[in-house]
């Protein structure tokens, strides 16, 4: 990282301080390549930083390739500008200057155009697209060996994986980034992945207090021993909440202070600065230290007049001051103010809760407020009727001042656990969202890897010279494509669709096998239900290239589908089978796991959870004469019924109602 600022403030300084002049000077570089080269490594530098800077910098990579006559160079100019305008979220400009631009098959600029669209779309919240276009995007990088910008894509990736709130695989590719950082000594990129990491299981998609503080000390760490202050900074900002919250009082006390300290010298925003002072009076508040406490609250308030977590903060300290009347009218106003803000954030991303909890946990939490709640109403009752009597025997005496007062406290302690009641009833509701929402993200992903998988079968034809069946190929292929898409938003299709899907599936696999391959699927009175949409297709795909692939002669596919409670889908092949189809992945040295066999798992365990039914999948492997013949697959799928049968009617209505029917 030394070398690498010393290179750039070496070449920086005299640009810095001669304007104008100091690009002239670069302009007079021994040959084109060079001038080039080193105005992308600046452009790349600023990328995320200063646009001002990326300005000048691209104008002087165009004005190289002008000069040269250059217009691989000109259009590779224009897309740097336009990626660093979408990055600051200048979309409108960015769109506009991809409509000028050729791309002539320069993988260059093909990675350029890719990475742009991919931040328009993430701007949009066109996820999948996003993701499709960064995918694209990262086969071209690896291809053409251009190691220095996978940290970028791979940050990206997992950004929208984050928005998908896919836990697994946004971890993943931040770790893949942070790997790619630490080969380029970039401190900067590192710890801003820390940063992430700390926020994301601090709330942001699952609360793991701590996964989120290891993030967050190790971004500590890396800042301070590579001098980057500002990081530093940041980085005791973002991870002294997770400290608190863990029980680390004095500790996370502490970091808040010091990150004040800070706030001054880097401009911290407003918002910064206000949940630093709070994350000081919760510290206090849990310390019992009141009085400090009460201060740290005013002081956000006085700053940030808008904000609501003070009055979580001054509820917090009337309650555990047992001032129940002042803690239910904090509470009430904390409520009111925090009602609009959650429906929002709801909206726009369901995992943004501070504490994600299990449905189950909160369902026991609800049961557990409802018997409170129930149990003082009754406690209330009780009172009045005594409050009644007692009156009526002693009304000149003070006993029935000491019930009234009993039973205001009763009334606001029971005010408290219902609006505690209704919070975690909403919590519960935002939780199912969030499993509906999961489903499309699984969905989301699974469509490019589906897309990939295909174009590989064209590419394998392409390259055999088996042009006449690419054409056929592709015609096919689109109008798969055109299905899926179609498809994917779905939460089910009926039955007959998803055959169809299967069918057109296979006949592209059967181009590539040629006659070795044949396939049968066989329904077994299934009609008039629905199905969650690309649930067998995987499977079916395991079974081709895991099993049918490496096996020599004829080579057979076998698809049962039977309807019980649930549809019974029997996926068999004649295949190697999977100890053989294991060996051979080890000696091809395949490392990497199947995408969408831990995406089509996952479904499986959600649609389980939504729909209270036991949903999955079993491997069988077949023998014959104690040697491997093949694999059996049996999937056990929900389903949703169109139409009422005529067992089914028959099972609701009683016999004396059918008979007087006929």
């Amino acid at each position: 990282m030394a070398k690498k600022l010393f290179f750039l403030a070496c070449l920086l300084l005299p640009f810095s301080l001669l304007g104008q002049s100091g690009i002239d000077s670069l302009m007079s570089l021994p040959n084109r390549q060079t001038q080039s080269g080193v105005v992308q490594e600046i452009v790349d530098y600023y990328q995320t930083d200063n646009i001002d800077s990326v300005k000048k910098y691209v104008n002087a990579l165009k004005a190289i390739g002008v000069k040269s006559h250059d217009r691989i160079l000109e259009h590779l100019a224009l897309l740097k500008w336009a990626r660093a305008l979408a990055y600051f979220n200048y979309s409108d400009s960015a769109e506009h200057i991809l409509l000028g631009v050729e791309i002539d098959k320069n993988p260059l600029l093909a990675i350029e155009y890719n990475l742009v669209s991919g931040l328009l779309n993430r701007n949009k919240r066109n996820y999948d697209v996003a993701l499709t276009n960064f995918y694209e995007a990262l086969a071209t990088i690896r291809e053409e060996k251009q190691g220095k910008m996978l940290p970028f894509v791979y940050t990206e990736i997992a950004h929208i994986l984050t928005q998908n709130n896919d836990l697994e695989n946004c971890k993943k590719y931040y770790l893949y980034a942070f790997s790619e950082a630490q080969k380029y000594n970039d401190f900067k990129l590192q710890v801003n992945i820390c940063y992430r990491l700390c926020r994301i299981y601090n709330g942001g998609i699952i609360v793991n207090l701590d996964s989120s503080i290891h993030y967050g000390e190790k971004g500590m760490r890396i800042a301070k021993e590579s001098g980057f202050e500002r990081g530093y900074a940041d980085m005791i900002n973002i991870v002294a909440a997770p400290i608190i919250r863990s029980g680390q009082y004095r500790k996370g006390l502490k970091l808040s202070q010091e990150a004040l300290g800070f706030a001054d010298t880097y401009d911290f925003s407003l918002q910064t600065k206000y949940y630093l002072i709070l994350n000081e009076g919760f510290a206090y508040e849990r310390l019992g230290i009141f009085d400090s406490a009460w201060q740290k609250m005013e002081e956000g308030a006085r700053l940030r007049p808008i904000g609501i977590d003070h009055y979580r903060l001054k509820y917090l300290i009337h309650k555990a001051r047992k001032e129940n009347a002042e803690a239910l009218l904090a509470l009430e106003v904390y409520k009111f103010k925090s009602d609009s803000v959650i429906q929002t954030r709801h909206e726009t991303k369901l995992s943004s809760l501070q504490a994600r909890l299990e449905a189950g946990a909160k369902e026991k939490e609800i049961e557990s407020l409802t018997g409170h709640a129930e149990k003082q109403a009754f406690q209330i009752t009780q009172q009045r009727y005594f409050l009644v009597g007692l009156g009526l025997i002693i009304f000149l005496t003070g006993s029935g001042g000491i019930i009234l007062y009993r039973q205001r406290q009763l009334k606001q302690e029971q005010a408290i656990t219902k609006m505690e009641l209704e919070e975690a009833r909403k919590r519960l509701e935002v939780e199912k969202q969030y499993r509906a929402s999961e489903l499309k993200a699984i969905r989301s992903q699974m469509n490019p890897h589906f897309i990939f998988n295909s174009l590989n079968s064209i590419q394998d034809l392409v390259l055999k010279g088996n042009i006449e069946n690419s054409y056929s190929y592709i015609t096919l292929f689109s109008n798969l494509v055109r299905q899926t898409l179609t498809y994917s938003e779905k939460e089910f299709i009926e039955f007959e669709q998803e055959v169809k899907l299967l069918e057109l599936y296979l006949s592209l696999e059967k181009l590539r096998f040629k006659k070795d391959f044949t396939y049968e699927i066989v329904v077994n009175n299934v009609e008039d239900i629905m199905i969650p949409p690309f649930l067998v297709q995987p499977f079916i795909e395991n079974s081709l290239v895991h099993g049918l692939l490496h096996k020599e002669g004829e080579k057979k596919l076998k698809i049962v589908f039977e309807l019980a409670d649930n549809l019974i889908c029997t996926i068999e092949d004649n295949g190697v089978g999977r100890d053989k189809s294991k060996a051979i992945k080890q000696r091809q040295r395949v490392g990497y796991d199947s995408f969408s066999g831990k995406a089509i798992q996952r479904r499986f365990e959600i649609l389980g959870n939504v729909l209270n039914g036991e949903f999955g999948y079993t491997y069988h492997d077949l023998y014959d004469n104690n040697e491997s013949s093949g694999t059996k697959i049996v999937l056990v799928i929900p389903v949703k019924r169109q139409f009422w049968s005529i067992a089914e009617v028959n099972k609701i209505i009683p016999k004396f109602m059918r008979d007087s029917c006929i």
